[in-house]
Order: structure tokens, then C-alpha cells, then sequence
């Protein structure tokens, strides 16, 4: 939570490893040792994930010990920059991971979910009954939007201080964290890659913000990252954040968060349930993270 009165850097420098060096060096650790096991059981690519994971918490350390006296705010957006810029990998090392435990995704289940709930696929009905060139560009406004709430969230808290933006950095890799790992333990490829034709993110209705999303998301998706919704979590986890350590964002992110969430099913990205179960990913890290990151030493 929000502290009044922090130094806008730390006096003396932040010291050598944070919680936030320690919670990218265990997640380093945890995928290094999975990726070294799949590889062990002769799976291919899976030795040379291993050490982008390992390399990932090495460079923890190194930008920890290299920072660890500085006060220099360049130097030290650099410190807290370094974990949000590593994301990719762990989210991409997730789609490696799971075909080296599981033979098929869980979509099934989702998808039974879905329509048990709504006695159809709201993922695949959702568009057809609101076929909107408009609507989708909102939607794809919204979508697009939450790529860029790190550093919307991030660098006016870090302007604030450091302790305000580290507060931010740690839980959104936490929330980033417990949602890849959650992808791998319990993998699901989302209805555009479960649903016919099995392709993937297609060329979304719009003006501007439909081609900027659909540049991002046929570039960058994994197969297997639908549940929990990572979208839906960390934005509401942002959207929590922006109250609590940059108040005059909330109103442009609550209003963005909320056309995210039925976003996602219009534009095929995730089922229904995956909402909800985002929500409270990202709600149960907005109230742990705070406290974690002091029991561990930060803050």
C-alpha cells in the first residue's frame, strides 16, 4: 500500500538482492529444473529453454549487484525494468513445457463449462450475434490497451518512488508468474486455437486498433495460455495498484479493465470461465503481494 513521505530513491542504494530479484530467481529456477527434466526424457529445444531460464536468473543477480549502491533513477528504472522485459520468455517456455507432461489440452472442460452454463460457446456466438465493425475496434482498443498497463502503471509510480514502483513491478510478476505456471500445470490453448479452424488469431473487424492487436497476438500467443485469463488478471491487478499508488489513472483504467473483460470472449481469446477465474487471480494478488514482498524484505 501506498506509503507517505518515501524517499524518492533509496538512501544508499536498494541493496544487493530485493524480493523481486528472489521471486525471478526462484521462477528461474523452477522452469530451469522442469526444462532440464523434459529434456532428460529426450524432449527436443527443451535443454536450450533451460538455460534462457537459468541465464534469466543470472541476470537477476547481476543487475542486482550492479544497481545495489546506485541512485541513480536511470540505473534503477533499469533494476525494476529488467523483470517485466523477461516476461516473454516464461510465458513462451509455459507452451514448451506442457506438451512435455500432458498429450492434450483441457479446452474440453472449458469449453463443457461454457456450455453447460450458457447452452452454447459464448467464445464463438458472442460476435456472430453482435457483428459491430465499431464494437470490435472498441474491443480491440481494450485488448490492445493492456499490453502497454506495465509502464502505464509502472513509470508514473516509479516517479512517485521507487518503493511505489517496485511495489508494482513485484506484484504484477507475481500475478505474471502464478498465471504462467498455472498455464503449464493446467494447460488450455483458448477457442481459437481449440474451436475450427484451429488457426489461431485471425485479422480482427476494425479501423486502427484491430491491426496493432492482431500484429501483437499472431506474433506473440502460445498454445496453452487461456486459464486463467493473464489478461484479466493482471489488468485487474493494475487496476487495483493504479488506486492505490497512481489514483489518477484508475478512472481510464477501470473503465478500460471493464470493456477487457467481455473483450476476450468476443474477440475468441478465452471462454467465459477464464474471466472470473482472472479476476480472482488478480484480486488474490492485489492482496497478498504488499504483504509478501515485506515479509520478505522489501517496502
Amino acid at each position: 500500500m501506498s506509503v507517505a513521505g518515501e524517499p524518492a530513491v533509496p538512501p544508499g542504494g536498494p541493496g544487493f538482492l530485493r524480493p523481486l530479484e528472489w521471486l525471478v530467481i526462484g521462477n528461474s529456477v523452477v522452469y530451469g529444473l522442469v526444462l532440464l527434466a523434459a529434456a532428460a526424457r529426450g524432449f527436443s529445444g527443451c535443454l536450450a529453454q533451460a538455460a534462457w531460464s537459468f541465464g534469466v536468473g543470472a541476470g537477476a543477480c547481476l543487475v542486482g549487484w550492479a544497481t545495489r549502491r546506485t541512485t541513480n533513477r536511470g540505473l534503477l528504472l533499469v533494476r525494476l525494468g529488467y523483470a517485466p522485459v523477461m516476461y516473454f520468455i516464461f510465458y513462451h517456455q509455459a507452451g514448451i513445457i506442457w506438451p512435455t507432461i500432458y498429450r492434450a489440452p483441457f479446452d474440453g472442460w472449458l469449453a463443457s463449462a461454457d456450455q453447460a452454463l450458457f447452452g452454447t460457446q459464448p467464445a464463438l456466438r458472442f460476435q456472430e450475434l453482435l457483428p459491430s465493425r465499431g464494437l470490435s475496434e472498441i474491443f480491440c482498443y481494450a485488448y490492445f490497451t493492456y499490453f502497454l498497463y506495465t509502464p502505464l502503471v509502472g513509470v508514473p509510480a516509479f516517479f512517485k518512488s521507487f518503493a511505489a514502483a517496485e511495489r508494482v513491478v513485484f506484484a504484477t510478476t507475481l500475478g505474471y508468474y502464478l498465471c504462467y505456471t498455472i498455464f503449464w500445470l493446467f494447460p488450455t490453448v483458448a477457442p481459437h486455437y481449440w474451436f475450427p479452424p484451429h488457426a489461431g488469431p485471425q485479422p480482427y473487424h476494425g479501423y486502427v486498433f484491430n491491426h496493432l492487436l492482431f500484429f501483437l497476438t499472431s506474433h506473440g500467443e502460445i498454445r496453452g495460455g487461456a486459464f486463467p485469463s493473464s489478461h484479466i488478471a493482471v489488468a485487474t491487478l493494475l487496476t487495483v495498484y493504479a488506486r492505490r499508488e497512481t489514483p489518477r489513472l484508475f478512472p481510464f483504467l477501470a473503465v478500460t479493465t471493464a470493456l477487457l473483460y467481455p473483450a476476450v470472449i468476443y474477440l475468441h481469446a478465452h471462454y467465459v470461465v477464464d474471466v472470473p477465474s482472472g479476476i480472482a487471480v488478480g484480486l488474490f494478488v492485489a492482496a497478498v503481494s504488499d504483504r509478501l514482498q515485506a515479509r520478505f524484505g522489501g517496502g
